[in-house]
């Protein structure tokens, strides 16, 4: 977390924009990465383990998807849960944090329709 801070402090606005800025910025860099909104989105109605999530992404390497599972653990946006049993079985869910975040993610999408409608119809 403290890294992230400190890249918004490096930012280039002007210090009036800064603070209000700045809660976006880190919004921004919480949930940057190709697939990251996607993984959140796929998790919101419930746990999933790593092989659903990959089968949903066919395009995402499993080293890539590792890699963000990793960075949404760590900034608290999901939960990694592994079962002690054979063959090994983790699962991955939101934490309320993570939970949070949907409605940010259904407004993308409404966003998203209208700018369609908009601008892309023709």
């Amino acid at each position: 977390m403290e890294q992230l801070m400190q890249e918004c402090k490096e930012c280039k606005v002007i210090e009036e924009l800064r603070s209000k800025l700045c809660s976006v910025c880190l919004t921004q860099r919480l949930i940057r990465g190709k697939w990251k909104i996607l993984i959140i989105f796929l998790l919101k109605d419930g746990a999933l383990r790593f092989s659903h999530i990959k089968k949903s992404i066919p395009k995402v390497t499993q080293a890539y998807l590792s890699s963000q599972l990793k960075e949404l653990e760590a900034t608290g946006i999901i939960v990694r849960h592994s079962y002690n049993q054979v063959p090994p079985k983790v699962e991955y869910y939101l934490t309320d944090e993570g939970k949070s975040f949907i409605e940010v993610i259904d407004n993308m999408h409404f966003w998203g329709v209208d700018y369609i409608n908009k601008n892309l119809k023709k």
